[in-house]
């Protein structure tokens, strides 16, 4: 692989990470607003956009690192992608 493509997944990744980082933390502070229902609904659209930009971010990476395995195919690389409960897919 090149070193530009190689950087490119390495930024992904990092994104990735800190996305889903993100959506963990969101997810956890859930209860705080389960008593006001328009909090709820806010907190609820913002949770979508978060899981949006997770599922954005893991088609973007595999992309990448597909398109990489096609030129190399000698080096290929596995991508895990994890649902919202941190599980395999």
């Amino acid at each position: 692989m090149n070193s530009s493509r190689d950087q490119q997944i390495e930024a992904l990744q990092v994104a990735l990470k800190a996305v889903r980082e993100n959506e963990n933390r969101w997810m956890e502070i859930s209860a705080d607003f389960s008593t006001d229902p328009e909090r709820m609904e806010q907190w609820s659209s913002t949770a979508k956009l978060r899981r949006f930009e997770v599922e954005r971010l893991e088609a973007l990476l595999a992309s990448a690192v597909e398109t990489c395995s096609l030129a190399q195919p000698v080096g290929s690389e596995t991508v895990e992608v994890k649902d919202r409960m941190g599980e395999t897919a």
